[in-house]
């Protein structure tokens, strides 16, 4: 899904993501879409103004409070699938990295499959957790912020 919502996004903003550590299959398709490459997730954190998470929900923690040991301080925005009580425990690690946060979702198809385009649903305003987002091929819909 990350491969899908970075393509939709990537014309109106500039998409970057770490290749360290991760699957020759996942890096064929970020370079198939046009990702900057910056290697390590510090130097993603360091160049961002905002890191959207897009992954397995078990893991949606974990990288939270990885990307908040980075120092990261933009905008976190959590699109993942989580209970309530996992976008509070986001939240706080994200808060505690100095990041402002935001809960939201993606429903729609991945990469490779049929069916309608990825819809965000993003805190506040449409399209306010990420600029520009509503002009991209994702929809961007009202969520919950925190």
């Amino acid at each position: 899904m990350g491969v899908t919502v970075g393509a939709a996004v990537r014309e109106p903003v500039r998409v970057v993501w770490a290749s360290g550590g991760r699957s020759r299959e996942t890096c064929a398709r970020a370079a198939g879409a046009g990702f900057e490459d910056l290697g390590t997730l510090e130097a993603v954190t360091a160049a961002a103004d905002a890191v959207l998470s897009v992954c397995p929900p078990h893991g949606a923690l974990a990288l939270a409070e990885t990307v908040a040991a980075t120092g990261f301080d933009g905008l976190y925005v959590d699109a993942n699938a989580v209970s309530p009580a996992t976008a509070l425990e986001i939240a706080g690690a994200a808060a505690a990295g100095g990041a402002r946060f935001v809960d939201g979702g993606i429903v729609g198809a991945p990469a490779g499959r049929r069916g309608p385009p990825p819809r965000g649903t993003p805190g506040g305003a449409p399209g306010a957790a990420a600029p520009r987002l509503g002009e991209a091929a994702v929809e961007a819909g009202a969520g919950a912020a925190n």
